[in-house]
């Protein structure tokens, strides 16, 4: 198991799981959680383990393939959980008007059980998520929070590195206030995410890839490309309206 190899890679160098945290990144008790196989890692921070480590990726996860499988199918299980937690519902209480058993809810949630399709679209509609958002993000709140457990942090320590309060981060979670742009950002960067990440929703930012001509799907892919959308995801409302109106008028005049 992979918590079996963490703890035998870690005693094998003689350092203490606060010496790993401090090395990766990672708080104790997540590190603790992940060596009894309570959690299952991102990729972000195995990555962070394997160089905290002196380890090579692949020695951590010699099966990386079927873990990366894993954690994909127990994205279903996490949205069900945010939709169900925004909701107000128990875990015993959707379970019952699902008509399953609250232990088997549960194992869906941690991603350890992929339903039957019939049982997720009961789930869905119980703790009103629709199916389309079931296998994507949702809202921001939804986004910030996955993102946060991923790397085993908690509101109090994300809210101390974004420079805002745990009951802002509690809210914003829980979808019940928004945040300004410049916030967004901290917020972002202490997640390593791209702003934009947080802000534009899946299925919109599917759509527009989607209609991209090959010549541009392949610029994508430049690097010097990459360091412009970047840009542009820092930029405030005036600069990006400079950029569009820029855009109008070399268009205009490569048209005449």
């Amino acid at each position: 198991m992979l918590g079996e190899r963490l703890r035998a890679f870690r005693e094998r160098r003689g350092l203490t799981l606060q010496e790993v945290a401090s090395r990766s990144g990672l708080s104790r008790s997540y590190l603790s959680e992940l060596e009894n196989g309570k959690k299952q890692p991102s990729i972000k921070a195995l990555e962070a383990l394997a160089d905290a480590l002196n380890v090579a990726l692949d020695a951590l996860i010699p099966d990386g393939g079927r873990e990366a499988e894993a954690e994909a199918e127990g994205r279903l299980g996490e949205h069900l959980r945010l939709a169900r937690e925004r909701k107000g519902m128990s875990l015993a209480a959707a379970a019952e008007a699902a008509g399953i058993s609250a232990g088997y809810l549960s194992e869906i949630e941690r991603g350890q059980a992929q339903p039957a399709v019939e049982t997720l679209r009961l789930l869905a509609e119980v703790v009103g998520l629709p199916l389309s958002q079931a296998f994507h993000c949702g809202s921001i709140g939804d986004k910030v929070r996955m993102l946060r457990e991923r790397l085993g942090l908690s509101r109090a320590e994300l809210a101390e590195a974004a420079g805002v309060t745990p009951g802002f981060i509690a809210q914003l979670e829980n979808n019940k206030t928004q945040a300004s742009l410049a916030t967004l950002r901290r917020i972002a960067q202490c997640l390593d995410v791209s702003p934009c990440y947080l802000i534009l929703e899946d299925d919109t930012a599917e759509e527009m890839i989607r209609g991209l001509n090959p010549e541009l799907r392949a610029l994508l892919e430049e690097p010097r490309v990459q360091l412009v959308l970047r840009m542009v995801c820092d930029m405030t409302g005036p600069e990006f309206e400079f950029l569009l109106q820029f855009i109008r008028l070399l268009r205009r005049s490569g048209l005449q």
